[in-house]
């Protein structure tokens, strides 16, 4: 029988995250560290440069045991930036948590090697990974294991000054493996 696996939304303090299944929802990024923040501390648009969400931290789950294994994990959104004109979304996997961090309610601080020390590397537009070219993400999970596996996915978003006001486009971003 295949695994259980849920996606969850890492939040607060870096020694002991909340753990939010967002699976079958959607996720808002916003300027607070909250795993479900509603329309409370929206990314404003600012006059001038760029306001920033909190990072948004993202893994996999099994909630059950596969029958054997789980791994060649891999991330991807649709390609397409559909947020709009002046707003984009930058990311990359990360092998640890670090708690998101900013100004809540005005920005949040810069998705960077620098600021979250387990990145792989410098975070680029999510919409380069796509179902044909996946950020692959290092992990598995083996019978009779149930937990967390693989590494995280961190995204940002991004608002410049050139943004118009309102809700934006939804996005879907993917994540996908294989199970034996």
């Amino acid at each position: 029988m295949p695994a259980t696996v849920t996606i969850r939304r890492w939040t607060g303090s870096t020694g002991g995250p909340t753990k939010t299944d967002i699976t079958a929802g959607t996720t808002r990024a916003s300027t607070s560290d909250a795993a479900a923040p509603a329309t409370s501390n929206p990314i404003p648009i600012p006059p001038s440069g760029t306001k920033l969400s909190y990072w948004v931290s993202t893994r996999l789950s099994a909630d059950t045991s596969p029958t054997g294994t789980i791994n060649n994990i891999q991330w991807y959104s649709d390609g397409t930036n559909s947020f709009g004109t002046g707003v984009t979304c930058v990311g990359n996997d990360s092998s640890s948590y670090v708690q998101a961090t900013g100004t809540a309610g005005d920005t949040g601080t810069a998705l960077t090697t620098g600021n979250h020390a387990g990145l792989s590397g410098t975070p680029v537009t999510v919409f380069g990974h796509t179902t044909g070219s996946p950020k692959a993400i290092t992990g598995s999970v083996a019978n009779p294991t149930t937990g967390d596996f693989g590494d995280l996915f961190v995204f940002q978003i991004e608002v410049a000054s050139t943004a118009s006001p309102g809700t934006i486009t939804t996005e879907s971003f993917t994540w996908r493996y294989d199970e034996t």
